[in-house]
Formats: C-alpha cells, sequence, structure tokens
C-alpha cells in the first residue's frame, strides 16, 4: 500500500540521510502521487497538487507530522479534475495548474471552492502537461507532449502570462533537434530567464529516448533549436527525472529522479 508523504532533507544531505522532517498523516489529505511541488521562498509556503481529491493543497515552509494544509482549492467551480503539476508565480500572486489543454490560473491565497481568475485554452487539438512561468518576463511556458496526428512531436509553448480565453503561442520549441521527449517536469528561473526542462527517459515513443534537463531561453529559443546546456545527459547518470529546483545561493540545480529513488544536487553556475 502506498504511504502519502513529503520529506525534508538537509540542503546538504547525502547519501542514505535521514529526512529532518516528514509530512504525513489523514489530516495532511495528501494522495499517493505528487509529481509537481511548488515553493514560495517569499512567504514560507508550498504547494501540492492532489489528483485523486482534485484539489490544490497549501502548507506552511515547516509543516511537520499530521499536520492539516492551511488553504484547500477543491470544489465543482475550480474545474480542477486532473490535478497534477502546479506553478507558483510569487510576483503576481498567482498558481498555475495545467489541465488537458487549458492552463487555470488561481489566486495565491484561494481557498475552497472557487473559479479560477482566469483561464488559458490552448488554440487547436493541443494537450498541456507541465507549466511554469517567468514572472520577470511574463511569460508561461507550457510543454505539450505530444503523440497526435496534429503533432506528434512533444513541444514548448511560450504564451502571454496575462493571455486569456483562447490563446495562440508566440514562441513554440519542437522538432528533432530539442530531443524533447515524453512527458515533462519543468521550472522557470526567470531572475535569467531560462526554462528547464525533464526528460523522462525511456517510453513507450522508443527505448532510447534520453533522460536528461535541458535549458531554453523563455524569450529567444524558437523553432527546432537544442538545449543551451543539458544537465545529466544526455546520456548520462539521470533515468528518469521529474522534479526540478534551484538552489540560488549555492548556484546549484536540484533533480529528483524516479528510477533512481534519489534527488541529485547539480553545481550549475553558469545558470545563475
Amino acid at each position: 500500500m502506498a504511504h502519502p508523504q513529503i520529506a525534508a532533507f538537509a540542503r546538504l544531505a547525502e547519501g542514505n540521510a535521514r529526512a529532518m522532517r516528514k509530512l504525513e498523516g489523514q489530516n495532511t489529505q495528501l494522495g499517493r502521487t505528487m509529481h509537481g511541488i511548488a515553493y514560495d521562498a517569499a512567504r514560507d509556503e508550498f504547494y501540492v497538487p492532489q489528483p485523486f481529491a482534485q484539489a490544490l493543497l497549501t502548507f506552511r515552509g515547516g509543516a511537520n507530522g499530521d499536520e492539516k494544509p492551511v488553504r484547500v482549492i477543491q470544489g465543482p467551480l475550480t474545474r480542477l479534475s486532473n490535478t497534477d503539476k502546479v506553478e507558483n508565480d510569487p510576483v503576481n500572486n498567482e498558481l498555475l495548474v495545467s489541465e488537458d489543454g487549458v492552463i487555470l490560473v488561481f489566486e495565491r491565497t484561494a481557498n475552497g471552492n472557487v473559479a479560477p481568475k482566469r483561464m488559458l485554452e490552448m488554440d487547436g487539438d493541443i494537450d498541456v502537461d507541465a507549466v511554469s512561468v517567468d514572472y520577470i518576463r511574463n511569460v508561461i511556458i507550457a510543454a505539450n507532449p505530444g503523440g497526435t496526428k496534429a503533432e506528434p512531436w512533444p513541444q514548448l509553448l511560450f504564451l502571454n502570462r496575462a493571455g486569456e480565453g483562447v490563446v495562440k503561442p508566440l514562441r513554440v520549441v519542437g522538432g528533432k533537434k530539442t530531443m524533447l521527449t515524453g512527458t515533462f517536469g519543468m521550472r522557470s528561473y526567470a531572475p535569467k530567464g531560462w526554462v528547464l526542462v525533464a526528460m523522462t527517459g525511456p517510453s513507450t515513443s522508443g527505448p532510447h529516448d534520453p533522460a536528461f534537463v535541458g535549458a531554453w531561453s523563455t524569450t529567444q529559443d524558437n523553432g527546432d533549436v537544442p538545449p543551451r546546456w543539458t544537465i545529466g545527459g544526455p546520456f548520462g547518470e539521470l533515468k528518469q527525472p521529474r522534479g526540478i529546483d534551484f538552489d540560488p545561493k549555492g548556484q546549484n540545480v536540484i533533480v529528483s529522479d524516479k528510477v533512481l529513488n534519489a534527488v541529485l544536487t547539480y553545481h550549475y553556475p553558469e545558470l545563475f
């Protein structure tokens, strides 16, 4: 039986380290699957999607044990149905959730059965998986996993952050040179205008899909262009990277890997 849990480790932890805190128990309302956790350093709180309950949970940064969320977005007005990944916009006080071709935008402090403040719907038969935001340059980056007759290649769609209704991308990155594959974990580093994307590794599209993290510019890259940098590959130690986060003070990129069951830290000063 799955045991839903969020474990917190020391920033410099290594090897078979013991967790400093564990968030677990019925009061947490956590579910088995948590594919995208976002943290707001300025407010010291983090956001967790709960797909089985069709909800978005907010916890205080130091949450521990069987602790309740401080806020829960849930109910028919929210339009949440397959809540898998979330992104935090700390400047515009918004939470972004991708939902099968639609990006739902909520007030960061929203609570209960509340409607999104706005919705961005992709033009045409386009799905959206992960979503990220460059809040300095007002760009939303959405991952289209592709795999359809209309669009077989995975893509990165660059959208106007303030857009609403049916929207068309400002730019699209996609094609063979990009090496984009499958479903993404994704995180934007707005201070420098980069978006980092995790390639899932082996998938149904082929046995030799590369597993790595690639970096693209949030304002300059367009078309079939390779990543500016790659981390852990494209044929390195990563197997199926999922989550991505940053340690700007240490100039590190932190990557979780599903197959390795590990959290890997890479020193990458070029990014910062």
